[in-house]
């Protein structure tokens, strides 16, 4: 009989193994080697792993350390292989899992054939309805994967196995450390990595001696992975197998449970995603708003549901559909149907016609059994939306020409923008000299005019070096109450000239003994404004570009929007009224942030831009340059703007004092950072614009290009507090705000949160 390493090390056995890691469309690992580079030379590179195998030479290459959200506020650690160490862990898992199979129990669900999460849920139903009356405890244990013992399972496996070789394999698996992408080396001291390809069958075989204790210790165990589910017809006989069973695990498995939940089974708990009790499964209010994100988060490719929609509802059919009654998968339905009669209307125009639209929708399954019965009638219904959109868009298209209201708005657009193109100077070219004459600023190189004066000029900037500028330019600007703000050419504003008028009867002594509940209350405020233009920036892009986004993003999107909500919540729930409450509400904004740049981080992925993380000083990479070069020119307004709303720009709320730097205006500018800036930069570079780098630095014509898309941003006219002004009057009526709040005349701060 051959042993389990001769089994292996066949070209045939490796064969399989590739195929099955082909059939998984699999990742690469640290080597880059992919699935299609391996297949070139698929013979002769299985051939040199059996080799490398047989004369014990096979050294596997490091996992690359990853990690995803696993939900709203943890991250899951991943291991990634290379191709030819999964096909090696896939002939190893082919040669002993069936003989581990027949070792385990039933009452295991988690990676096994024939088993899974769903019949798990109907074992824990159909095993409380047996019981009757009983109570029911959820249990997991915390960080499992991360947490096996290595000598622990090395000890059983080894006598197990009793094949020498076969075990030093599996060894060197769990042994070889893991890198970042940066390539920085971690030791493999214990756990086994998620995402390799052993690690359920060894995390099963792990905790098989647990299994046979706990079905010993009370009536009901059900476990799937690291989640478990035991009952008892008593609250007491629960609690007490919940002691035991936290001894036993860290006496004998070197782990920890998480708080258990002790419920009645009539009230039913969470597990798996659903709720589970002696009578029914639903699900809580939060899985079916999870539930309801993703149905929002479907679209359309042209004429017709993207594959990653209907790879999104599948998902939810294939899991839900089998699980949650009728009444529930109805009301999922029904997201549906409104979210399809949305995208009708909204991609009219690439649909041909009903019929088109119809057999387009043919691929569509519905949730409720009621549904799918009457999934011709519904799709009738469907198309006669579009039947209905279609003729009232061509009577709009016939009806009589434009009224007066429209002809006066079009006209009021036309001179807000001969008012925004003079109301910023940007000086930025070498040898130029600002001056001024009884009309205003006017601006001169090799003694021409480049820059006629304007009655509508509100700021002047000042970019790099060798520009020169008059005393009666400066006199001008200060009895007319316009800034002059200068810039290095690194983006960094250096010096500001300004109105003695923006120091008049300040509010610093008010700001320095602000109570602190009015911090808090004041920094809560901020940053609930910053994570909410920061959601409806993602919403923004992902409505406006939802046929070319719904493919690759819809997934991301939907856990992005989760993740910056859920962080929202957190932060208006702050109440605490200490002195660290600035570093608590920034670590909480911190985990938005993760997630809001994560999504930039998928959206610019085919824009040629590499992007990797967020990055303030000392960035390199285009992307980071701009942001920050554009942070830098609205860091110069909100200043400006803080000064003239008599608040002392150096006493800050959020941002600790720093030897007089302006930690209220960084404070400030997060509010405004992800609408002025980070959609200016995403859209240009979305646009093809033409961008530059240049020693490290952005190229003149780079930053030209980002200050006036900036200005024009600032300059652009929205509705506030139901008025309509510019961004730039925006910043400036928020300043007045906060100084009102300080001033204890105001008892709230709303901050802005621009439309999408």
């Amino acid at each position: 009989m051959k042993t389990y390493f001769q089994s292996l090390t066949t070209f045939h056995a490796l064969q399989n193994a590739w195929r099955v890691v082909r059939a998984k469309k699999s990742a690469g690992g640290i080597d880059g080697y992919t699935v299609a580079a391996f297949e070139k030379n698929l013979i002769d590179n299985l051939n040199t792993l059996r080799h490398e195998l047989l004369a014990g030479n096979w050294n596997p290459e490091p996992y690359l350390k990853v990690e995803i959200a696993k939900n709203d506020t943890e991250k899951r650690k991943l291991g990634l292989l290379c191709i030819k160490d999964k096909i090696v862990q896939q002939a190893i898992k082919t040669a002993i899992e069936p003989a581990m199979e027949k070792m385990f129990l039933n009452t295991s669900y988690g990676y096994r054939t024939g088993r899974g999460a769903e019949r798990a849920i109907r074992r824990v139903v159909h095993d409380l309805k047996r019981l009757k009356n009983s109570y029911i405890a959820k249990l997991d244990i915390d960080d499992f994967f991360d947490n096996i013992h290595h000598e622990r399972l090395f000890s059983r496996l080894s006598n197990w196995l009793q094949d020498e070789k076969t075990f030093k394999l599996i060894q060197l698996c769990l042994k070889t450390g893991n890198v970042t992408p940066q390539l920085k080396w971690n030791e493999a001291m214990k756990g086994v990595p998620q995402g390799a390809v052993l690690s359920p069958l060894l995390a099963n075989f792990y905790l098989h001696p647990f299994d046979q204790y706990v079905g010993t210790k009370i009536p009901v165990y059900i476990r799937y992975a690291d989640d478990f589910i035991i009952a008892a017809p008593t609250e007491n006989e629960v609690q007490e197998c919940v002691i035991k069973i936290k001894e036993h695990l860290q006496e004998n498995f070197f782990l920890q449970l998480n708080t258990p939940v002790v419920r009645n089974a009539h009230e039913g708990i969470e597990f798996l995603g659903v709720v589970v009790s002696d009578k029914f499964i639903s699900v809580t209010n939060k899985k079916k708003k999870e539930l309801i994100e993703r149905i929002q988060s479907i679209g359309f490719t042209k004429a017709s549901l993207s594959a990653k929609s209907l790879e999104t509802l599948r998902g939810i059919k294939n899991y839900y559909a089998r699980l949650l009654p009728e009444n529930a998968l109805k009301d999922l339905d029904n997201e549906l149907i409104g979210r399809l009669n949305t995208l009708i209307k909204k991609n009219h125009p690439n649909i041909s016609s009903a019929k088109e639209l119809a057999e387009s929708l043919q691929s569509l399954d519905f949730f409720s059994s009621n549904c799918n019965s009457k999934k011709k009638q519904l799709i009738q219904q469907l198309c006669s939306t579009y039947i209905v959109y279609s003729d009232r868009k061509k009577k709009k298209a016939n009806a009589s020409p434009v009224d007066n209201v429209k002809l006066v708005n079009r006209k009021k657009k036309q001179y807000q923008k001969l008012e925004n193109e003079g109301a910023e100077l940007v000086v930025s070219t070498p040898g130029c000299y600002v001056g001024a004459t009884y009309k205003g600023v006017v601006v001169r190189q090799q003694g021409k005019v480049i820059n006629k004066p304007s009655a509508a000029l509100r700021h002047i900037t000042i970019m790099g070096k060798g520009v020169s500028l008059s005393s009666n330019a400066i006199m001008y600007c200060m009895s007319h109450k316009i800034p002059i703000d200068f810039f290095s050419p690194k983006g960094v504003q250096y010096a500001s000239i300004l109105s003695p008028q923006f120091v008049d009867e300040t509010l610093w002594n008010k700001q320095a003994v602000l109570p602190l509940e009015k911090k808090v209350r004041l920094a809560s405020s901020i940053i609930v404004g910053k994570m909410k233009n920061q959601l409806n920036l993602v919403k923004y892009y992902h409505k406006y570009h939802k046929d070319v986004l719904d493919e690759k993003f819809g997934e991301k999107y939907v856990e992005t929007i989760l993740k910056i909500k859920k962080q929202i919540e957190e932060v208006k729930a702050y109440v605490h009224d200490n002195e660290k409450y600035a570093t608590d509400i920034m670590a909480m904004e911190a985990q938005g942030a993760l997630a809001y740049w994560g999504y930039i981080r998928m959206l610019l992925a085919d824009d040629g831009i590499d992007f990797v993380r967020r990055e303030h000083q000392g960035a390199t990479d285009l992307l980071n340059s701009m942001l920050n070069y554009g942070y830098a020119i609205l860091y110069a307004r909100v200043w400006k703007n803080i000064l003239a709303a008599k608040l002392n720009p150096s006493i800050g709320i959020l941002h600790a004092h720093q030897n007089g730097k302006p930690t209220l205006v960084f404070d400030v500018v997060e509010i405004f950072r992800p609408q002025m800036v980070d959609r200016v930069v995403i859209s240009l570079i979305q646009k093809k614009v033409a961008l530059k780098m240049h020693n490290g630095l952005l190229n003149e014509s780079t930053k030209r290009t980002l200050i006036r898309s900036i200005l024009d941003r600032l300059n652009r006219y929205e509705k506030f507090r139901k008025e309509e002004m510019t961004l730039s009057q925006i910043i400036l009526k928020q300043s007045q705000e906060i100084a009102a709040y300080i001033a204890g005349e105001s008892n709230d701060f709303k901050p802005y949160v621009a439309k999408w």
